[in-house]
């Protein structure tokens, strides 16, 4: 009994030192983002000028709407070197463009790859550009809602490696409605 005893206390001891020695694989990133943004809450956000909604994960950080345009919101994660930004604003829509000349016009603009219309909305993606260019390694995401003479616009631009892992920031935004059922 004492020796089964002292194998123990000496096989306990070898477990500790080796856990303490033993480091686990830090996470890339991109890995580390998926798994807070699965386990995230939604937090809702309520627009004071228009009275729309959206929802954003609980761990992104809000700029104060001050410093924005009316209507305008902003929500981002930022932390060595990637920037995630999901945003919401109001377009006016002067010309009063249907829902497929509006695509055609911000397709171009915004140098969209990717679209997918709908009947009073409609969803652009692709490289994120600037003044000066396609901005390398970032790409945008962005849903438009027509109502009257605006179009609500609620878009996620991000590092191209993190794509795979916003899917449920992308699921938000297609099934994005822009005022609250109640």
């Amino acid at each position: 009994m004492k020796r089964f005893l002292f194998l123990v206390f000496v096989g306990f001891i070898a477990l500790m030192i080796f856990m303490s020695e033993y480091e686990p694989a830090d996470d890339p990133l991109p890995l580390k983002l998926e798994h807070a943004i699965k386990q995230a809450r939604m937090v809702e956000y309520q627009d004071d000028d228009y009275d729309y909604v959206i929802h954003y994960p609980q761990f992104f950080e809000q700029t104060d709407d001050s410093l924005m345009d009316k209507g305008a919101c902003r929500f981002t994660f930022w932390k060595d070197g990637t920037e995630v930004v999901q945003s919401a604003f109001i377009e006016h829509n002067l010309d009063s463009l249907t829902t497929q000349q509006a695509v055609k016009k911000y397709t171009q603009e915004l140098h969209a790859t990717h679209q997918r219309l709908g009947n009073d909305f409609f969803i652009l993606s692709g490289s994120l550009h600037s003044d000066t260019g396609q901005i390398t390694g970032r790409r945008f995401y962005a849903k438009f809602v027509k109502h009257r003479k605006l179009w609500f616009v609620q878009s996620l631009t991000y590092p191209e490696d993190c794509e795979p892992v916003l899917q449920r920031l992308f699921h938000e935004i297609d099934n994005w409605q822009v005022w609250k059922e109640y």
